[in-house]
């Protein structure tokens, strides 16, 4: 027996993760270590935007902001049946500095017709406005067309310095969590590929932010004199930042 279904059916564990589940012992180690809780956004630290683009589904976006080897997620956005505008719209209220939007492979592909533009193309002109305050232009990263399991893998490898804002993340952590593997009925087993629902967005889009890690600039200290890191000296642990600015959290996404 799985120890995922031990834990839910001896232990009646209510926490436990979802047999099959790719991602789910990292996040419920995520959560015993108090890495779920509150990870504020840091004002001094610029955000980096991954992606998962849907056409007839879900967009997909998570807001990231790192320091040292510290990967924060301080926010997450996920909508159905709208443009581009829309998502630049959201991009832009958020009043962000962004160092860079890591976008799937398949952003390249072109609209029909004459002088279409590509939606890469179509997404840095919505958001130039972003940029008027003589802040510098964030990079557009393209992620490769990558097999499910490298990208799986990818995020498997950078979840043990992640920290999750459990409330402004909870649809994204969601979808972490629950993300599996494809069931085949007729052999009572679990095939060794990705299911494809709702968790697909949120989790595709972490899996390409977490692939373009490798190519990320490295973010140290801020140090203005109103940063809550002038005390420290370097970058500093994430034992030492979060014993200030985190707490464990009992967020349940059922109640």
């Amino acid at each position: 027996m799985p120890d995922e279904l031990i834990d839910q059916e001896f232990h009646c564990s209510f926490d436990a993760a979802l047999v099959g589940a790719y991602y789910g012992k990292q996040m419920a180690q995520a959560a015993e270590a108090g890495r779920i809780g509150v990870v504020p956004y840091e004002p001094m630290l610029p955000v980096e935007t991954w992606w998962d683009l849907g056409v007839d589904d879900a967009t997909a976006i998570w807001f990231v902001q790192r320091l040292g080897r510290e990967i924060r997620l301080i926010s997450y956005y996920e909508a159905s049946g709208q443009g581009l505008d829309h998502y630049a719209a959201v991009l832009l209220a958020r009043g962000y500095v962004y160092a860079r939007h890591v976008l799937p492979h398949d952003i390249r592909v072109r609209e029909m017709g004459a002088g279409a533009r590509s939606r890469l193309e179509t997404l840095k002109g919505l958001l130039g406005a972003a940029h008027i305050n003589d802040e510098p232009t964030p990079q557009y990263v393209i992620a490769p067309a990558q097999s499910a399991a490298d990208r799986i893998n990818a995020v498997r490898a950078i979840l043990p310095r992640c920290w999750f804002d459990a409330t402004a993340c909870a649809q994204g952590l969601e979808s972490l969590k629950q993300y599996q593997r494809k069931w085949d009925d007729s052999r009572k087993t679990f095939l060794d590929a990705p299911l494809h629902d709702w968790t697909s967005h949120g989790a595709d889009a972490f899996s390409y932010g977490a692939v373009m890690l490798t190519d990320a600039p490295n973010f140290t200290a801020p140090t203005s004199a109103h940063s809550a890191y002038d005390a420290l000296e370097g970058i500093p642990s994430e034992r030492d930042v979060y014993r200030r600015t985190s707490e464990p959290s009992d967020y349940n996404p059922l109640g």
